[in-house]
C-alpha cells in the first residue's frame, strides 16, 4: 500500500465531511472551488478515493509486453532478409514480397516500441501525480480547516458560545461549526486537493492528445536479384 492509499484510508472521515459540506452548504458564488469541481467532475473525497485505486502498474506491465512484441516483430523482419532467393519470375516476385514484409515488420516493431514508451510515460505521469496528491492530502489533514470540520472548533472565529463559557480565541457554536464557516473550511480543503488532481488530469489529457511518438527505423531498400543466392530444386 503506497502513501496515497494509506492517507486516503486515514482521512476518509475528513473527506466525507468535506463532500457532505459541499453537497449540503455549497460555497461562496465566486469561490475557486466551482471551476475545479466542474473540470474534475467529482467531489474531493470521491476523486481522491478513485485516484488512490488507480494504479500505474498495469500500464508498466503493458509496456513490458509491448516491448516483447516489438522484439519479436523485429526478429521476423531480420529473418526474412536472410532467406535465400531463387531464379526466374517466381524468384523476383518472392524477393519483392520479402522486402515488403520485412519493412512492414520493422515498421510494426517501431510502432510497438513507441506504444511501450507511451505507456511508460502515462505511468510516470500518474505516479508523479498520485505522489503530489498524497503530499497535498497530508498537508490538509493537519490544517486549521480540517480541525474545524472534525472538531467543530475554529480559531479566531466570532461565534456564539455555549452556556457557561466566555468568548475567547476559540469560537464554538452550541451545535458545532456554523454552516457558513463549515462551507468555507470544506471549500478551502477541496481547492487544495482538486488543484493537484486537476493538474494531473490536464497532464494526462495532453499526453493522450499527443499520442505515441513513432520513430521509425530507416530501412534502405536494396534490389535483391533473383540470382544472388540460387536455390535449385530438381524433380
Amino acid at each position: 500500500m503506497d502513501a496515497l492509499r494509506r492517507l486516503n484510508a486515514s482521512t476518509a472521515g475528513l473527506l466525507a465531511r468535506v463532500d457532505d459540506s459541499l453537497a449540503r452548504w455549497g460555497a461562496p458564488e465566486e469561490h475557486p472551488v466551482w471551476p475545479l469541481l466542474r473540470r474534475t467532475g467529482a467531489l474531493p473525497g470521491d476523486v481522491v478515493s478513485g485516484l488512490a485505486d488507480w494504479s500505474p502498474e498495469p500500464w508498466r506491465q503493458q509496456a513490458a509486453a509491448l516491448r516483447g512484441h516489438a522484439e519479436a516483430a523485429r526478429a521476423v523482419g531480420g529473418g526474412l532478409d536472410r532467406l535465400p532467393s531463387w531464379e526466374g519470375t517466381a524468384g523476383d516476385a518472392f524477393a519483392v514480397a520479402r522486402q515488403r514484409i520485412s519493412r512492414e515488420a520493422r515498421h510494426r516493431a517501431d510502432r510497438l516500441r513507441a506504444d511501450a514508451v507511451f505507456h511508460d510515460e502515462l505511468a510516470d505521469v500518474l505516479t508523479a501525480g498520485r505522489a503530489r496528491v498524497a503530499r497535498g492530502l497530508a498537508r490538509v489533514a493537519g490544517s486549521a480547516e480540517a480541525v474545524a470540520l472534525v472538531t467543530g472548533v475554529t480559531v479566531g472565529a466570532a461565534a456564539a458560545t455555549r452556556p457557561g463559557r466566555g468568548v475567547g480565541a476559540i469560537g464554538e457554536t452550541e451545535f458545532g461549526l456554523a454552516p457558513g464557516l463549515r462551507a468555507q473550511a470544506a471549500a478551502a480543503i477541496a481547492v487544495a486537493l482538486l488543484t493537484d488532481v486537476d493538474a494531473l488530469l490536464t497532464e494526462l489529457d495532453e499526453l493522450l492528445a499527443r499520442g505515441p511518438a513513432v520513430v521509425e527505423t530507416k530501412v534502405v531498400a536494396a534490389d535483391i536479384p533473383s540470382t544472388a543466392t540460387t536455390l535449385r530444386v530438381e524433380l
